[in-house]
């Protein structure tokens, strides 16, 4: 009999997704479905704790409070999918965060106390995980520094059965550090094993999508152009035959060296595969993209075409390529025109 923890279903997922409804397996990007299970979870374990005696009205409020904020997260996950906006995951993060300074540092309740200190790092690994390191630092660091000195020496569980004696204390920081190393790393290493072309080092299909798709919105939120180039190598199927593949997979490393050394901090360079690449340019006019294309090839040892396109308002990628394919296409057909005209003169 099969092992049901690694049964999969046709469509490549996990035997547990027939428990999710259809809308859910929609999600393709993988911190919007973490983000979505976490608000699951505490939405439940925030609607279980509802039913606990409260010292104060206050503090029956904010139960309340952080039952719509998960039970929010969950709505806004099921209706925006992919385009769910990470930001609302940080303020969820950080609405977490000041729980755990109001019950650490400033309150006797022992059970709210362990489970913040239990959360904490698992905070620490998931804002490392869905943003850059500075961001995490900024979050993280200013709230352990200010709370655990605070509850040690300051807070009301000074003295008392309450107190987060020093092994609690060093076990949080080393989890902490240790959690946000890890959530960077996993984001690193998730981001090459998926967006990055093993064999170049450019940007793949889905670095593409991901990055490209990111720089066309924020084109248009600024109001500032964004081009593309798309190219590929002359004669690159000549190099594999008469060279072999290795010949050829060096050249693609060297081509992709040339143009990463030629082009700005934010471009982007693409693989889309074999010998053809996207080139995305931000805050790029098309005529600036065609000259700054003209001046890459002049200086490239290799051989190639290239064709240039420019946002439009109804534009996506996927349209945008397809009319720098055209530009190229139309280039290679004047190129091979004048070598004709030429060998006929000649």
């Amino acid at each position: 009999m099969p092992n049901v923890s690694r049964r999969r279903e046709s469509d490549g997922t996990f035997w547990w997704a027939r428990l999710l409804p259809a809308r859910l397996l929609r999600i393709s990007r993988l911190e919007v479905a973490v983000t979505g299970m976490a608000s699951a979870f505490l939405l439940v374990f925030y609607a279980l704790n509802l039913f606990n005696d409260f010292s104060s009205p206050v503090l029956h409020a904010l139960a309340v409070v952080r039952v719509l904020g998960a039970l929010a997260g969950v709505i806004l996950v099921w209706a925006y999918l992919d385009r769910f906006p990470l930001w609302i995951a940080y303020l969820g993060a950080v609405s977490e965060l000041s729980a755990f300074v109001i019950f650490v540092g400033f309150s006797v309740n022992h059970e709210q106390i362990v489970f913040r200190l239990q959360e904490f790092p698992l905070i620490a690994l998931y804002l490392s995980w869905l943003f850059t390191p500075n961001i995490t630092r900024w979050t993280i660091y200013p709230v352990m520094l200010f709370t655990i000195p605070y509850s040690v020496y300051l807070g009301p569980a000074v003295g008392t059965e309450h107190q987060s004696g020093l092994l609690n204390v060093l076990s949080l920081v080393f989890f902490t550090m240790a959690g946000m190393f890890v959530g960077h790393f996993v984001k690193r290493r998730f981001r090459q094993q998926t967006q990055i072309d093993a064999l170049t080092g450019a940007l793949n299909r889905t670095g593409l999508a991901a990055r490209g798709d990111a720089a066309l919105v924020a084109a248009r939120r600024t109001y500032r152009p964004l081009a593309v180039a798309l190219l590929d190598m002359d004669g690159f199927k000549q190099i594999n035959d008469k060279e072999g593949h290795e010949a050829g997979d060096r050249a693609l490393k060297s081509l992709v060296k040339h143009l990463r050394s030629s082009t700005r901090a934010g471009d982007l360079v693409c693989r889309l595969g074999g010998d053809e690449f996207v080139l995305v340019f931000p805050d790029t006019s098309r005529c600036e993209a065609q000259q700054l294309m003209e001046r890459i090839e002049a200086s490239s040892d290799l051989a190639w075409s290239f064709g240039t396109a420019q946002a439009r308002n109804d534009d996506n990628l996927s349209t945008m390529i397809l009319r720098a394919d055209r530009d190229m296409y139309a280039l290679k057909r004047s190129r091979a025109s004048e070598r004709k005209r030429a060998q006929g003169e000649g």
